[in-house]
């Protein structure tokens, strides 16, 4: 039986690692609602996780559209997250960033308190659930970071371990910036990955042991190869499975008005939705009515018309008018993981001048500076009750610098800081029922 959310339904969809829908609950033909809100979770520790931010969004949009008849919908699908990076309740406060437009090694500003340093063995359990074929693998390459052992042939089977978890293909050009870490020299691998990972409570002896500094780059390598991993996964969900399931909903008499909300890899997820959608649909015939990127972990390039890769524009370039209504994406120079683990993760990338001159804005995410099309507009991010005035089939950047503000891990800084009534009531008045 379906769960509701002050007296609406929601329910849950399920897909595996391949789109492929696993459970529904109940949502395809139980479905009885005018407008139909699905969001999409980024990385997780755990589907409770992702069930927190919906259980806030959702009782959120319920209040600000009495009258309507809404229903909910929260994906499920397999992501991950480091122990090392899950966020905490709250934090303080981030000043804004001198200059969000260029990518420093370390992140900018006042830190957030750093969790406790990962073991591998915790490292291993928390990967596990999203590599299901892999556990022995998980079990070794647990087994080598806490070893660190001053072997350099084991580095190179650490390596080949964390290469084979990559399963799922990546055919957004403008979004492969980590894919060097599977196909650079080893040395130069370790030695760059080494230069991104956060300090460590060893670091005090790594003067006493020469492979320090290659086992730091080792772990650095397993999380960008891992939330690689996550990121194709999610364009897989959303065009394999969500896509082709919203086409099915909406071929029903009396299919609802869709609104597509997504956080982090999960903005990804609902982005590549759009691009599963049956061919017919399209303007008028889309059940898409508006799209909401909460801090998207993926390129500010996807649907650019005029993108920096051979193709000369985005994967997503052609699928603007599958949103019959809004684009929305906010953005924040406090998210550390967009503004600098992401373009960072890259930086085996940087090769081509202008990524020289200005990384950020070649490997650049979405949630850090926002749709890059010619015609995008940047509104400020306000509280509920303010006046928006969207129109449809427009790119609107929303400046949420004064609200996801708040670090919440040393990792990710406020990329987690999305539980806000700002956001809720943007998708609110994107939906035209505010």
């Amino acid at each position: 039986m379906k769960k509701t959310i002050r007296g609406l339904p929601y329910w849950e969809i399920t897909f595996d690692k391949d789109g492929n829908l696993t459970d529904d609950t109940g949502l395809q033909s139980e479905l009885a609602a005018d407008e139909l809100f699905i969001f999409g979770h980024g990385w997780n520790s755990s589907p409770a996780g992702a069930r927190r931010h919906y259980d806030f969004m959702f009782d959120q949009l319920a209040q600000m559209a009495p009258g309507h008849a809404v229903g909910f919908a929260g994906v499920i699908w397999p992501s991950l997250l480091f122990p090392q990076d899950d966020p905490a309740p709250d934090g303080p406060l981030l000043a804004s960033p001198a200059d969000t437009q260029s990518t420093p090694l370390l992140p900018p500003g006042p830190s957030p308190a750093q969790a406790p340093e990962s073991t591998g063995a915790e490292i291993a359990a928390a990967l596990a659930p999203a590599f299901p074929n892999h556990q022995a693998d998980l079990a070794t390459l647990g087994g080598l970071l806490d070893q660190r052992p001053q072997d350099p042939r084991q580095l190179l089977a650490f390596i080949d371990l964390t290469r084979g978890l990559i399963g799922t293909d990546n055919d957004a050009e403008e979004d492969r910036g980590e894919a060097m870490v599977l196909t650079a020299a080893p040395r130069t691998v370790l030695d760059t990955m080494s230069m991104l990972a956060p300090p460590e409570q060893s670091d005090a002896q790594a003067g006493l042991n020469p492979f320090g500094a290659l086992w730091k780059g080792a772990k650095e390598l397993l999380r960008v190869a891992s939330y690689y991993e996550m990121k194709n996964r999610a364009g897989v969900v959303g065009q394999r499975g969500l896509g082709p399931l919203l086409g099915r909903l909406a071929g029903r008499p009396g299919a609802p008005r869709i609104h597509l909300m997504g956080h982090s890899f999960g903005a990804r997820l609902v982005a590549f939705t759009l691009a599963g959608l049956p061919p017919s649909m399209r303007g008028h015939d889309s059940p898409v009515k508006s799209l909401m990127l909460i801090q998207g972990a993926f390129s500010h390039f996807a649907f650019a018309g005029n993108a920096p890769v051979s193709a000369g524009k985005g994967v997503l370039a052609g699928e603007r008018d599958r949103v019959d209504g809004p684009l929305l994406a906010t953005f924040s120079g406090k998210d550390r993981a967009v503004g600098w683990w992401y373009p960072n993760a890259s930086r085996l990338a940087w090769q081509d001048a202008q990524a020289m001159v200005n990384p950020n804005f070649r490997w650049g995410g979405m949630g850090n500076n926002g749709y890059q099309q010619a015609a995008a507009q940047t509104v400020a991010l306000g509280p509920a009750g303010s006046r928006y005035k969207f129109q449809p089939g427009t790119f609107y950047r929303l400046d949420g610098n004064d609200v996801i503000a708040h670090g919440r891990s040393f990792f990710s800084g406020a990329h987690s800081d999305i539980d806000q009534p700002h956001l809720a009531w943007a998708a609110t008045s994107a939906a035209g029922l505010a």
